[in-house]
């Protein structure tokens, strides 16, 4: 039997288990929606009902003294999301400070699962004082183990996470010096479609590896 073969059914079993996935989505129209903030922080994560994409929407006040700040995402957003793996996270960001730009570079998306942490760094920080949309992919492709100096993960790595996703968190300061990070729309919707299509392809694949090893012995 070979490698090839092994990966992919064990992809296929994770795969397998992922249909009782739920939609969860936070668009802040109402309140915070269990949010919350982490790292340098000025003072807890404040909803407002009227600076949202559009509505409500919640920020962070950075507070100066070092470390980045985070949203973190609340229990709602745990549990089994396989379902989504070859989806996208999709979410939108705005950041204000005063002056000059002055950025810096961090982890932009850390999930947390199955005693693994992946992290994700986008493309670009979001504007100032402007609203930026954002979709991560959920897959392996670009996301690093541990930190952003890491080995590039695996997709086996990445269903372990979703299948078992403890933690989410976004990240809300970019700039170096006083800023204040808003979010809105968060979405983390798995399709059972696409999972059982990707389920179908992964089959196929795997039947084929197994009748090539069968050939070969």
């Amino acid at each position: 039997m070979t490698c090839s073969f092994l990966r992919v059914s064990a992809l296929a079993l994770l795969l397998a288990g992922s249909f009782q996935a739920h939609a969860v989505t936070s668009t802040f129209d109402t309140d915070a929606e269990g949010w919350s903030a982490q790292g340098d922080v000025e003072r807890p994560l404040t909803w407002s009902a009227t600076d949202g994409n559009p509505g409500g929407s919640v920020f962070i006040d950075d507070l100066t003294t070092g470390g980045v700040t985070y949203f973190v995402a609340p229990a709602l957003f745990h549990g089994n999301f396989a379902g989504a793996f070859g989806t996208q996270l999709t979410f939108d960001l705005m950041q204000r400070y005063p002056g000059s730009p002055n950025q810096f570079n961090a982890e932009d998306v850390i999930l947390q699962g199955g005693g693994l942490t992946l992290v994700y760094n986008t493309a670009s920080n979001p504007a100032n004082n402007a609203w930026t949309s954002y979709s991560v992919p959920l897959s392996a492709t670009g996301w690093r183990l541990g930190n952003l100096s890491g080995s590039a993960a695996t997709d086996e790595q990445f269903l372990a996470v979703l299948s078992n996703l403890s933690s989410l968190k976004i990240r809300a300061e970019y700039q170096t010096g006083s800023d204040i990070g808003h979010l809105d729309n968060v979405s983390l919707v798995p399709e059972p479609g696409t999972a059982l299509m990707l389920l179908g392809g992964l089959g196929i694949i795997a039947f084929a590896a197994r009748r090539k090893a069968r050939s070969a012995g």
